[in-house]
């Protein structure tokens, strides 16, 4: 009978929770309309879209003429940013602009990348270099990711200069055009910067957008801030074995070992951890969503293991935000169906959780493995450090945000991708990902895929953004 009692009142008490696990009011200004040239700003975007910026990790492939045609499509379409700002180039494609302020105490640094990831050309329904506007939207490869965000951070300079405004401020714009092959340039801006001592009081770059019905249960719009990434970690794992006629395979050989490493890797996975932006994350948007969600979200303490379990059972991307996740991505044996591998190769792609090294990663991967192996380190990067969402920059750009976006929960996440803003940390404790852009979940998905396009009414509304968060600056 005590137990019962016990139960009942365990029960009263996760229900109350629930209850009272309801959102936080705010009380934000809907911003006045700007006096935008929006016929001019989408052919200006459009223009931006023909430059054919392809990035490859062997830079011997890029056409260099096709990046230095879109650094002179710049000076040409924003004068009075160069009449009024310096610019320097640095490292093989970095720009790096300087909007000289009232102050130089508490600097700003809003960045993009100009590079973009091949397209297929034949596979998609308008050509991904065109920049053709059909219907309301924009098509072309770097659309999304990110030409928009350089465009809005170019435009609204250009638009505020025109009106004659000073930023409070020192503010720099910061475009890299090897960012999707993880180039060195913004590394050399960085190192630039630091060389003449700024010590940025934000940083913005691209990462969360905002979108509908990324979160169980809730069904508004949310736009989510990137507090860090995750880290990044290319292995390869070699097998050896002594090859052979294939009419006379061993009992166990090495394709038996690479299956039993790559069905683990499913199965069995790196420790969970709930960091700071996650934690958040499930704070914010688990106040909005069905009152089921929020009997689990008020009452983690309790139910974090069963969000474990469901996550981890589930894969994808609620579970990429509590773990390490490791893929298999790529595969090597024999090159003839009638010959036993002599060699056997799999290729391994990790993001790492702030939690876990690179050397954490690659021994619990060989933890996995029963016999010979060896491990190459192919490529690694830790996971960056986390910026704070109690801070006067964080709640500057949610008050933004919501000024123009009233409706939407503003929310910080944990990036699972990479981007140059992880370099920034080494000069400033403020960085954060973020992109005014308002996509849907199939639009999301056009990100290095095929058709890549926007449409007009989110171009102009990210133009929008960034001239409010110029103003707000100062």
């Amino acid at each position: 009978m005590i137990i019962m009692y016990l139960l009942l009142i365990l029960v009263i008490f996760l229900l109350i929770n629930a209850v009272l696990f309801k959102p936080v009011q705010h009380s934000v200004k809907e911003a006045s309309p700007e006096a935008l040239n929006e016929a001019l700003i989408v052919k200006n975007f459009s223009r931006l879209i023909q430059h054919k910026t392809v990035s490859h990790l062997d830079s011997e492939k890029m056409d260099m003429k096709e990046f230095e045609a879109f650094q002179k499509s710049l000076e040409t379409l924003y004068p009075k940013v160069h009449e009024t700002c310096d610019r320097n180039f640095i490292g093989p494609t970095g720009i790096l602009y300087k909007w000289k302020g009232k102050s130089s105490d508490k600097p700003i640094v809003l960045m993009s990348h100009y590079d973009v990831v091949p397209a297929d050309e034949e596979s998609w329904d308008r050509p991904p270099f065109s920049g053709e506007i059909k219907d309301g939207v924009i098509w072309g490869r770097g659309t999304i990711d990110t030409k928009i965000t350089l465009l809005s951070i170019m435009e609204s300079a250009e638009y505020l200069i025109n009106q004659e405004f000073v930023p409070a401020n020192d503010i720099y714009f910061s475009f890299a055009g090897d960012e999707e092959v993880s180039g060195p340039s913004a590394q050399a801006i960085v190192s630039h910067l630091k060389s003449k001592h700024v010590k940025p009081a934000m940083v913005l770059d691209e990462g969360g957008v905002i979108i509908e019905g990324i979160f169980p249960g809730v069904d508004k719009k949310t736009a989510l801030i990137g507090l860090g990434e995750k880290g990044y970690l290319d292995l390869e794992v070699q097998f050896q074995s002594q090859g052979g006629h294939a009419s006379a395979p061993p009992k166990k050989g090495i394709t038996g070992q690479m299956g039993k490493l790559m069905q683990d890797l499913e199965s069995k996975a790196m420790k969970s951890e709930f960091t700071p932006p996650v934690k958040e994350l499930f704070n914010r948007l688990g106040r909005h969503s069905s009152f089921g969600y929020r009997l689990i979200f008020a009452n983690m303490w309790l139910t974090k293991p069963l969000l474990n379990m469901l996550f981890t059972s589930q894969g994808g991307q609620m579970n990429a935000l509590i773990r390490t996740t490791t893929a298999v991505t790529k595969l090597e044996g024999s090159k003839a169906f009638n010959v036993l591998p002599p060699n056997g190769k799999i290729g391994i792609n990790a993001r790492l959780l702030n939690k876990d090294t690179a050397k954490d990663t690659q021994a619990f991967v060989s933890s996995l493995i029963k016999g010979d192996h060896k491990i190459n380190v192919v490529e690694s990067r830790e996971a960056s450090p986390l910026s704070s969402h109690d801070s006067d920059s964080f709640r500057f750009l949610e008050k933004t945000i919501l000024s123009l976006w009233p409706d939407a929960i503003v929310s910080p996440y944990l990036m699972i991708a990479g981007t140059d803003s992880r370099h920034f940390h080494d000069i400033s404790d403020h960085v954060y990902r973020f992109a005014p852009i308002e996509i849907t979940k199939e639009e999301l998905s056009l990100i290095h895929s095929n058709n890549e396009r926007m449409r007009v009414e989110t171009v102009i509304k990210s133009v929008a953004c960034y001239v409010k968060i110029i103003r707000g600056l100062s």
